[in-house]
């Protein structure tokens, strides 16, 4: 029996980091959450008690191994789409069950590990052998608790449940943007603590952080409890190993669906043209549907609304300041978006779409503008009604069509940078989106250019009719674009397949 699991391990394993001769191994991932633990408990070892540094250091990995399994680790704790094939082999169900269990500890472990070791490693000098040992293996034992409950909430809801995953891991991006922004001012706080208090109570890490504490029981109390009760609830799940059944197809016609689908109407009657609407009408239908995209792109609408809760109002000029990087912020993370576009679970069914008369061009013009009314759009309404509740209609008019005019622009002029994949096209673990130089680079340079956009859009556009003005603008151009390529020779007309690409497309 154990030679079965393990080889199954075996398997799961090569799907996961060694399919493509290596290329997979979790390097880049082990260092991302190796950095942010290393500086932040770099500053923190001098000024923390034992409690309170493991209060800190615990926090990092629930943040960075929480948002990963919410998102790309996501398939980890769903249906296996390769269960049917390894069902067929001469295993057991216990067997396949206890081989993804085994497989997610050790990815899940891994991840872990790399904020837990650095974190033990830069411990302050209170810290001995057996307390650096212990925040480690406290630091699993949480990892394996917030694994349980995002099981249990899976299986429990079935295919309702990605709504739910999605507002928590938005609630989760948005406290681990506070966090960061924040969490360095709790250290005085933190520095106090000899145990847990009331206002830690429902923290995981305060409770897991008891188990460091020389006496647990008698200084832990109930956090001490709870730690226990949660290690008994993560065993009881990976023994019962509750994976939730494969999805069920979504809905075409969700609510934003409909909402939208005036501005649908208009865009196809004057925007998009005719050789653009097979791929525009494609994307706009089918990509909201990817679970994979929807759960990686869209709690990133955490980025403004985080600056919404440091302080953003109109009564002051640095709340106005704020309120002006939240209307531009969502510009500075559209590579991630369109980097996640050719994401789809079936991409065995492209040919469908690479066999049409269909120019790449026009494929790719189709996409973009199905992206800006699908996604772009309905942010920047909501943004702007936000905007306006909180600081007037005013300053909404003067910030927000300035902020989505430079969203779209950014759309437009990056999408050939961030994807080298057409729409919906390639498996979500294949999409080639490793921080390498060019992309920390172009995010870096589009953070920068757009927090000084803000600021100039903030201080020189003082009426709201100009920040009308400019997003009209912007339209017109865009319609009177399209409608000339409607005139020029060789244009599509209604009932005739487009041309073929031209040599060297």
């Amino acid at each position: 029996m154990g030679h079965r699991i393990l080889s199954i391990v075996r398997a799961h394993l090569a799907g996961e980091w060694f399919g493509k001769g290596g290329v997979n191994l979790p390097i880049a991932p082990f260092f991302f959450h190796a950095f942010p633990a290393l500086v932040l408990c770099g500053i923190a070892r001098s000024e923390l008690s034992l409690f309170g540094y493991a209060v800190f250091a615990l926090s990092i990995p629930l943040a960075l191994t929480t948002l990963p399994l919410l998102g790309e680790l996501g398939p980890l704790l769903r249906a296996d789409p390769a269960a049917e094939w390894i069902g067929a082999q001469p295993v057991r169900p216990f067997e396949l069950r206890a081989a993804r269990v085994f497989t997610l500890a050790i990815l899940l472990g891994g991840l872990a590990l790399g904020s837990l070791i650095p974190a033990a490693a830069l411990a302050p000098a209170s810290f001995d052998l057996t307390a650096r040992v212990l925040l480690v293996l406290a630091g699993l034992a949480q990892t394996a608790f917030v694994a349980a409950l995002l099981l249990w909430i899976q299986a429990l809801l079935g295919g309702r449940a990605e709504a739910a995953l999605v507002a928590v891991q938005t609630v989760l991006l948005c406290a681990v943007i506070l966090g960061a922004v924040l969490g360095l001012q709790t250290l005085p706080r933190l520095a106090q603590l000899a145990g847990p208090s009331e206002a830690l109570a429902l923290y995981p890490p305060a409770w897991f952080a008891t188990i460091l504490l020389p006496a647990p029981i008698a200084v832990g109390g109930g956090a001490f409890w709870a730690a226990v009760g949660a290690i008994a609830v993560s065993a009881l799940t990976f023994a019962l190993a509750p994976f939730p059944p494969a999805p069920l197809a979504s809905r075409a016609r969700s609510p934003i669906a409909v909402l939208l689908y005036p501005f649908r109407r208009l865009a196809t009657a004057l925007w998009v043209r005719r050789d653009e609407r097979a791929s525009f009408d494609f994307v706009y239908d089918a990509l909201p549907l990817e679970r994979d995209f929807v759960i990686r792109t869209y709690p990133l609408i955490a980025v403004p609304l985080a600056f919404l809760l440091l302080g953003a109002t109109a009564e002051t000029a640095r709340g106005e300041g704020l309120f002006a990087v939240l209307l531009f912020t969502p510009a500075t993370y559209l590579p991630i978006l369109i980097a996640h576009v050719p994401a789809t679970a079936t991409p065995e069914a492209r040919w469908l779409i690479d066999t049409s008369p269909v120019s790449e061009r026009a494929e790719r013009g189709g996409a973009l503008k199905a992206v800006a009314v699908r996604f772009l759009l309905p942010l920047y309404i909501l943004l702007t009604l936000l905007t306006a509740l909180l600081g007037g209609t005013a300053l909404a008019m003067r910030l927000a069509l300035p902020g989505a005019v430079a969203a779209f622009v950014v759309l437009r002029y990056t999408w050939g940078q961030c994807t080298d994949a057409p729409p919906l096209s390639r498996a979500p673990k294949e999409l080639g989106t490793a921080w390498n130089e060019r992309w920390t680079t172009m995010l870096f340079a589009l953070a920068i250019v757009m927090t000084g956009l803000a600021i100039a859009t903030w201080q020189l556009v003082e009426s709201p009719a100009v920040g009308v003005g400019i997003a009209a603008l912007v339209v017109g151009i865009e319609v009177a674009a399209a409608r000339a390529a409607r005139r020029a020779p060789g244009a599509s007309s209604p009932g005739t397949a487009p041309g073929p690409p031209p040599a060297g497309s």
